[in-house]
């Protein structure tokens, strides 16, 4: 009947079984040291020496353990020999001290990613396999060899106690002592851009702001912001930077500041209070406008007002005046006999006869620019060209009232007629009086004659 084989026997406990049912007698005469299950501890054949059993029950015969035990020589060939066996390594591999297990011991580089034989992204320093391909390694040596994958025999040879373990005891001894690799210490290069936490069996990396991990969860790499949104910085150019972005922005805006980095409309109005000096500053998005008050017009940089020069710009203003240039306008400086318009801005006629006639003593006639005065009939105008005078005619044409005699009157005269002339009816003249008209029978029994100032008769008999 065939059991377990027990390699050990502590404290009444089996510990580490060989792999596959054995006889009692092959496993007690050669590496058991105990058998079944429940085990019970070996008893000694005295009868045969060490290797050798009584299969058949009489003879010892040798045990062959390469057959008897198939994993025996983990990682090496197992060659048998008369009472014994032994194992042989492949090259690289040395036996430990049990004699049974071949094991590298070999420190080499470790590599985190492979690739088609092509081995990327080493880590610093020199590591043993297990080291290596039990915790984060994806290929070992200078050969660039795959780690086995998780699962696979070999996988489970190197790494017994799974992913995160390695042998941490002496090797050679043969007393394997596997123990959580803290990858944080063993492997500063982990977790760039982050913070490595151990734990066990494996390990953890906290990634700094802008950055993520990536797909083998064992470093941090840029987040590209502006990839994932390309819009996010509006008025500009998002510019990637490791851990974060700026913001490139087009002329008028700005970057925020702290986390606000997005492209913002900047107020030139509020920030400079002088711009737009002589006006009213409009802030626009991404720039600014200047409005210029009435009589104003902008710079040619466009961030003031100036006074328009309207004088410069016409000649037609003010007729019959002088224009004169002011902040914002123009006024107009009027010429003798004409005055400013209500708004000042041009030059109208002063109507000198509507103010006191003028000064003149009697007619006063506005004329433009000007006025002039004159007198009634029978006055002058004097020298001063306001006042007026009588004109005396009986002095200036002293036959005036032929006939009779002048007398001056204000503005006119009055002719007082001698006998024989009567006055004109405006008593301006005297004219004849024809007394044989008036009176046939003046000239009774004669011929009246008509002479001047007088009449004679002449009788007929």
């Amino acid at each position: 009947m065939k059991g377990t084989c027990w390699l050990n026997l502590q404290d009444g406990r089996c510990e580490v079984n060989i792999n596959g049912a054995t006889l009692k007698s092959e496993c007690c005469a050669t590496l058991g040291a105990a058998w079944g299950s429940p085990c019970e501890r070996c008893e000694i054949d005295s009868a045969c020496p060490r290797g050798y059993s009584r299969k058949k029950g009489v003879a010892c015969e040798d045990v062959n353990e390469c057959e008897v035990f198939p994993g025996v020589c983990p990682n090496g060939r197992c060659v048998n020999s008369a009472g014994s066996f032994k194992c042989e390594c492949p090259e690289g591999l040395i036996l430990d001290g049990s004699g049974r297990n071949c094991v590298d011991i070999r420190v080499e580089q470790c590599y985190m990613k492979w690739d088609e034989d092509e081995c990327t992204s080493p880590f610093p320093g020199k590591y043993r396999i297990d080291m290596c391909c039990c915790t984060v390694g994806a290929a070992w040596g200078i050969d660039c060899e795959e780690c086995p994958r998780p699962g696979s025999d070999e996988y489970k040879t190197i790494c017994p106690r799974g992913t995160g373990f390695a042998n941490r005891g002496d090797v050679l001894s043969g007393r394997p002592f596997y123990k959580d690799v803290n990858e944080c210490k063993v492997f500063n290069s982990l977790c760039n851009h982050g913070s490595c936490r151990n734990s066990i069996g494996s390990f953890r990396c906290i990634c700094e702001s802008g950055f993520a991990l990536d797909a083998e969860e064992r470093n941090c790499t840029d987040i590209d912001e502006c990839r994932i949104s390309p819009d996010l910085c509006g008025h500009g150019t998002c510019v990637n930077t490791p851990g974060s972005f700026e913001c490139e922005c087009f002329d008028g805006y700005e970057s925020g500041f702290m986390m606000m980095k997005n492209c913002m409309d900047i107020d030139e109005c509020e920030r400079d209070p002088l711009l737009c000096r002589g006006g009213t500053c409009i802030n626009t998005d991404g720039s600014f406008e200047c409005i210029c008050p009435l009589g104003h017009e902008l710079t040619a940089e466009g961030n003031a007002c100036v006074d328009i020069n309207e004088c410069s710009l016409s000649d037609n203003l003010c007729k019959n005046g002088r224009c004169v240039n002011m902040i914002g306008t123009y006024q107009c400086s009027c010429d003798s006999g004409f005055q400013s318009t209500p708004d000042r801005q041009g030059c109208m006629d002063i109507d000198e006869c509507t103010i006191m006639n003028g000064g003149c003593d009697t007619q006063c006639t506005n004329s433009e620019g000007s006025y002039e005065c004159s007198c009634n009939e029978g006055y002058a105008l004097m020298p001063d060209k306001r006042s007026c005078a009588d004109i005396d005619e009986c002095e200036d044409n002293p036959d005036i009232c032929d006939g009779g005699q002048c007398t001056n009157i204000p503005g006119e005269y009055r002719c007082l007629c001698f006998d024989g002339f009567m006055a004109s009816l405006d008593m301006k003249t005297c004219i004849d009086v024809n007394e044989c008209d008036l009176n046939p029978n003046i000239c009774l029994h004669g011929e009246s004659v008509k002479t001047l100032r007088a009449h004679s008769s002449v009788t007929v008999n």
